[in-house]
């Protein structure tokens, strides 16, 4: 299996350097963009993947942070896929909460290629794709994990 970074950023500047920054780290890794939490919620739908790590900015307009994590929680395969948190100032509350719905990091904006590297180090997993038997409903595999 292959390396899926996701980036969620309404900051196309600052997408545009997470991408750049990971591709250095990772060349050989597909990396998906989305400018929106409601965005990549329907990018990760279509695609039916489980990204190796996701990278997500704390405050987008729309679907923040927080709640974009409720949203990957809410689906039984991304309940545990690894979200990293990106912010450039942020309530020790929130942190907490992030915590909370199993973000894994997080990373002050922009984000250093050294943290990244650390954080792609300590909780990237392959990524996985679903199988069409895991779309199906009643189907006895559809309720199977997807690590």
């Amino acid at each position: 299996m292959a390396w899926t970074f996701l980036v969620v950023d309404d900051n196309e500047a600052e997408a545009a350097r997470a991408v750049q920054q990971l591709k250095a780290i990772e060349p050989t890794a597909q990396i998906l963009t989305a400018l929106s939490g409601e965005t990549a919620i329907d990018l990760l739908e279509e695609r039916r993947i489980v990204p190796s790590l996701t990278f997500v900015d704390f405050a987008m307009p729309g679907m923040n942070g927080i709640e974009f994590l409720g949203q990957m929680r809410h689906r039984r395969w991304l309940e545990r896929a690894p979200v990293a948190i990106l912010s450039e100032a942020i309530a020790d509350r929130h942190i907490i909460n992030c915590y909370r719905l199993g973000a894994c990091a997080f990373l002050m904006k922009p984000a250093k290629t050294h943290e990244l590297r650390e954080t792609l180090r300590d909780f990237a997993q392959q990524a996985n794709q679903m199988t069409a038997a895991s779309l199906v409903p009643g189907n006895p595999m559809a309720n199977r994990r997807v690590a």
